[in-house]
């Protein structure tokens, strides 16, 4: 039977970081979260494009995507799906604000079990409540998939309700940016609107791609609060979940329509 490697550490099976490490005093790194189907990760590329952009304004050294690809399917070998996730940091590099420059940043590439998911949501909808937490704006930062994530934990501890699966995020202006873990897409008509990331929020892959492949019927803008019960149709974006319907954003209720389904039909051929 295959040896299940579940961790690398800068390319060794190992599960420890030095505490000295600034990802942990700083949050000084970034991370990509990947989904690996019988050991091919999916939308590669667009996880690779990202991480660049990343290390460049973070002035970190960046990891050839060989080695990163090495890595991701040697811990993913021997599972037919999992989420793999890769960790650039800044390393062991000094206390105190002021970033040093590295030769090289400390990786680790790991694998976790696929996430489980309770009925179809992505053929019966889910359920999105508006959080109470609103984001930080920071255009130095935004679109960013860095390690300081505090935002979404502490929207996401907001609510304990199984029924709902998501919270939308706000900035401190009241425009809509996002769900706590995935991206926010709204139909009018047959157009696509999902919010400007220029001054908050990640740039989801999914969320790139799907920009992409609709660019003739998507456009990026300012959503504001009052857009939302106007919209047809909402759908959330991530790479491990692929699309879901909203149903319902508090008490706003939605119509799971056509352009989320040809949207839906589109990711099943990628």
């Amino acid at each position: 039977m295959q040896q299940m490697i579940d961790c690398l550490v800068d390319g060794e099976l190992n599960d420890q970081l030095s505490a000295a490490d600034r990802g942990l005093h700083y949050g000084d790194g970034l991370f990509e979260t990947i989904a690996v189907i019988d050991g091919q990760p999916r939308f590669w590329q667009g996880h690779m494009d990202r991480l660049a952009v990343g290390c460049e304004r973070l002035d970190l050294p960046t990891v050839p995507q060989a080695v990163l690809l090495r890595e991701v399917q040697t811990v993913a070998a021997g599972r037919a799906r999992c989420m793999v996730k890769i960790i650039l940091t800044r390393g062991p590099a000094g206390i105190g604000f002021r970033p040093r420059a590295v030769e090289r940043p400390t990786r680790v590439v790991c694998a976790f079990p696929w996430p489980p998911v309770e009925g179809k949501p992505d053929i019966t909808g889910v359920r999105a409540r508006i959080c109470k937490l609103r984001l930080a704006i920071q255009p130095e930062l935004a679109g960013l998939n860095h390690l300081n994530r505090l935002e979404q934990v502490r929207a996401r501890a907001e609510w304990s309700d199984e029924r709902i699966h998501e919270g939308i995020l706000l900035d401190r202006e009241d425009h809509v940016i996002s769900a706590v873990r995935s991206n926010i897409f709204l139909v009018f008509g047959d157009r696509i609107l999902t919010p400007r990331l220029d001054r908050c929020g990640i740039r989801g892959v999914m969320r790139s791609a799907l920009l992409a492949a609709f660019r003739d019927r998507s456009e990026q803008r300012r959503v504001t609060l009052d857009m939302l019960p106007e919209a047809d149709e909402i759908f959330l974006c991530n790479v491990l979940h692929g699309i879901y319907p909203v149903t319902h954003i508090d008490h706003w209720e939605y119509a799971i329509g056509p352009l989320t389904r040809e949207v839906q039909a589109w990711l099943a051929r990628q």
